[in-house]
C-alpha cells in the first residue's frame, strides 16, 4: 500500500483522544438509551429489552474494534473498491429483498434484528473515493477526474433514495466538502446555491398557485439583463444561454418530480420546513413535542429517568432519532452544553488527524468521516429544536440501533488504523 508502513510492533499507538470521546459519547449514548426506554424509576431500576439488545450492539462494535485493529492495513486500501461493490448490490437488493420501516424499504430483517446497509455504504463510499483520489497519478484536476469523483457518491445516494430514505441519501451530499478541501472548483458550489433556489422557488410558487410562467419569465429576464450588461465579451454570451437553458429545464424537472415522483409525506416535510403550512398533530408534532422536552430540562435537568416528556411517551422515537431531548431533558442546559463540547472536540481532534496525514488517501478518508458526522450531528439537533425537517437521522455513537453504531465504529476506527501507520 503506498504511503503506508508495514505494520510492526514498533508502530504509534491508536489516537488515546479519539478513542476516550469515542467510549464517553457511546456511554452516553447507552445511558440514555436505558432512560428513555424504560417504564420505571430509578430506585427500581432493570435494563428494558432495548436497553439489552443496546448492549449486543456494543458487543458486536467491539468485535469490529478487535478485528480492525489486529488487521493489516494494506487490506483496507487493497479492498476499497470491494466493499464498495458489495455496498452498492446490498443497496440495490433491500429495494427488491427488504422490509419497509417507517415508509422506506431500506432494512433487511433477521428475527428481533435488523441491518441498514445504506449505513455501511457511507463507510464504503469513503474507502471508493479515497482509493480513487490516491491512486498513483491522479489528481482532483480535469472534467474525467471530477466527474468520477462525483459519480462515486452520486451513485449510492441515487440508490438510497430509491429506498424511499430520503435523510440517509442526504447524507451523501457532505462528500462535497470533502471535495472541496481537495480543490473542487468554487463555480460548482455557486451552481449548485442557484439550483437549491431554482428548487425552492418552483415549489413555493407551485403551492400558491403562481403560474409556472412566472418562473420562466424571471429566468429570461435575468438572463437578458445578464447578457446586455456583457455584450461586450461575446465570448461569455454562449455560456449565458446554456446556464440559461439548463436552468430552465431543472426548473420543469423539479416541478415534475414534486409532483408525481415524491409521496406525500415527503412533500409534507418539505411544504413544513420552507413554512407554507404548519400541521401540530402531524408532521410538526415530532420537532414540537421535542422542543417541549428540550425546553423542560432547563438549567440543570430533570435528573435520571426524571424526564417525563420523554419517558411517558410524548416525543416519538425519543430512543432514536428524538435521543437528545433524553439527554436536554434529563440533564438540561448544562448537560447539553457538555455534550456539545465532547461531540465537537470528537469532530475537531478528527480534523487535526486528516490534515496531518502524508497520503492523499488517509487524508480523503479522514475528512469523509469529519463530515458525514458533522452532517449527522447538525442535521439531528436541528431536527430536535425545529431548524431541520424530521428526516430520520440518528446521533452517531448515541441513537439505539446497531447499523449505526457498527458502521460509525467501523469508520472511525478504520480511519484511526490508517493514522496509526502513517510514515
Amino acid at each position: 500500500m503506498s504511503g503506508y508502513r508495514s505494520s510492526n510492533p514498533q508502530e504509534d499507538p491508536l489516537d488515546i483522544v479519539s478513542i476516550l470521546l469515542f467510549i464517553t459519547l457511546i456511554i452516553i449514548g447507552f445511558v440514555s438509551i436505558s432512560s428513555s426506554t424504560s417504564d420505571i424509576s430509578w430506585d427500581h431500576f432493570k435494563l428494558s429489552a432495548l436497553a439489552t439488545k443496546q448492549l449486543v450492539f456494543l458487543g458486536g462494535a467491539f468485535v469490529i474494534i478487535l478485528t480492525i485493529v489486529f488487521s493489516n492495513v494494506v487490506v483496507i486500501d487493497y479492498f476499497a473498491y470491494g466493499f464498495y461493490g458489495i455496498a452498492i448490490f446490498l443497496n440495490i437488493l433491500v429495494i427488491l429483498m427488504g422490509k419497509e420501516v417507517a415508509g422506506a424499504k431500506s432494512w433487511f430483517g433477521f428475527g428481533g434484528f435488523g441491518i441498514q446497509p445504506s449505513e455501511f455504504a457511507k463507510v464504503a463510499t469513503a474507502l471508493a473515493l479515497a482509493k480513487f483520489l490516491g491512486t498513483y497519478g491522479i489528481r482532483f484536476k480535469g472534467i474525467k477526474n471530477i466527474a468520477t469523483s462525483l459519480a462515486i457518491f452520486l451513485l449510492p445516494m441515487i440508490i438510497i433514495l430509491k429506498q424511499d430514505d430520503t435523510g440517509s441519501a442526504l447524507v451523501f451530499l457532505s462528500f462535497f466538502l470533502v471535495l472541496y478541501r481537495e480543490g473542487l472548483p468554487g463555480y460548482i458550489l455557486i451552481g449548485a446555491i442557484w439550483l437549491t433556489i431554482l428548487a425552492i422557488v418552483r415549489i413555493v410558487g407551485d403551492f400558491q398557485g403562481v403560474s409556472v410562467f412566472y418562473g420562466y419569465g424571471i429566468m429570461l429576464g435575468v438572463a437578458s439583463l445578464v447578457i446586455l450588461l456583457l455584450r461586450k465579451n461575446r465570448s461569455a454570451i454562449p455560456f449565458i444561454i446554456t446556464i440559461s437553458i439548463f436552468s430552465a429545464l431543472f426548473y420543469t424537472v423539479v416541478g415534475s418530480a414534486y409532483h408525481n415522483v415524491f409521496q406525500a409525506h415527503q412533500k409534507s416535510r418539505i411544504e413544513s420546513v420552507l413554512g407554507l403550512k404548519e400541521d401540530a398533530q402531524g408532521i410538526d408534532y415530532h420537532t414540537n413535542q421535542s422542543k417541549i422536552a428540550i425546553g423542560a430540562g432547563k438549567m440543570w435537568g430533570r435528573g435520571f429517568m426524571k424526564g417525563t416528556q420523554t419517558k411517558m411517551g410524548f416525543v416519538p422515537e425519543q430512543h432514536t432519532d428524538f435521543i437528545f431531548d433524553t439527554i436536554a431533558e434529563e440533564w438540561g442546559l448544562a448537560g447539553a452544553t457538555i455534550f456539545f463540547i465532547l461531540f465537537l472536540s470528537l469532530l475537531i481532534r478528527l480534523s487535526i488527524l486528516a490534515e496531518r496525514q502524508t497520503t492523499t488517501f488517509g487524508r480523503v478518508l479522514g475528512y469523509s468521516l469529519c463530515c458525514i458526522l458533522f452532517f449527522h450531528f447538525s442535521i439531528n439537533i436541528g431536527m430536535t429544536v425545529g431548524l431541520m425537517p424530521v428526516i430520520g437521522i440518528p446521533l452517531p455513537y448515541i441513537s439505539y440501533g446497531g447499523s449505526s453504531l457498527w458502521a460509525f465504529t467501523m469508520f472511525l476506527f478504520v480511519f484511526l488504523r490508517v493514522d496509526q501507520v502513517r510514515k
